[in-house]
């Protein structure tokens, strides 16, 4: 028994640092938010968003989605509950990996600015490779970092959104 108590407190001391490691910071939350996307997770992804919290839209991404005509913000759960179905359906490969070029912390607020490439691959076949920047605002709740809000630079691509080829 007086042999085991060293190990134990050995294995004890290594596991400390484990549960106590500080939460996820504003440019984790950013990297795994973009994980999730190009796993395919949306419970995932959308579980990192702040109640509430708003997309801009300074113009349509994908081809035949248009952007409000009367504002050009809107819900971001609904946004990417909306826009990831139809986008998972039409491809095969849709790789999000962001650059994070500064992260800002300011008390309960954060900025992460990054540049994301992207990789799309549709069913067809036909892929192309894109990199735009997005600009994250990040809030501290209780439980961690959230994305409060999203806008982007990014350009109109020629994705189809009708459906699967041939439908």
């Amino acid at each position: 028994m007086k042999s085991l108590l060293p190990v134990l407190a050995l294995a004890l001391s290594l596991a400390a640092p484990v549960a106590g490691a500080a939460p996820a910071g504003p440019a984790e939350v950013v990297q795994a938010f973009n994980r999730a996307l190009t796993d395919r997770k949306l419970t995932d992804a959308t579980a990192l968003l702040a109640p509430g919290s708003v997309q801009y839209t300074l113009r349509a991404a994908h081809a035949g989605v248009a952007p409000s005509a009367t504002s050009i913000t809107s819900d971001l759960r609904t946004h990417w509950n909306q826009i990831g179905p139809v986008l998972f359906s039409v491809t095969t490969t849709y790789r999000r990996v962001p650059t994070v070029l500064d992260t800002r912390v300011d008390g309960d607020l954060a900025t992460v600015w990054v540049q994301v490439a992207s990789e799309t691959v549709e069913r067809g076949g036909k892929s192309r490779k894109d990199s735009f920047s997005e600009v994250y605002l990040l809030v501290k709740a209780a439980d961690g970092w959230r994305i409060g809000a999203i806008a982007d630079n990014r350009g109109t691509d020629k994705l189809a959104v009708g459906g699967p080829p041939g439908k």
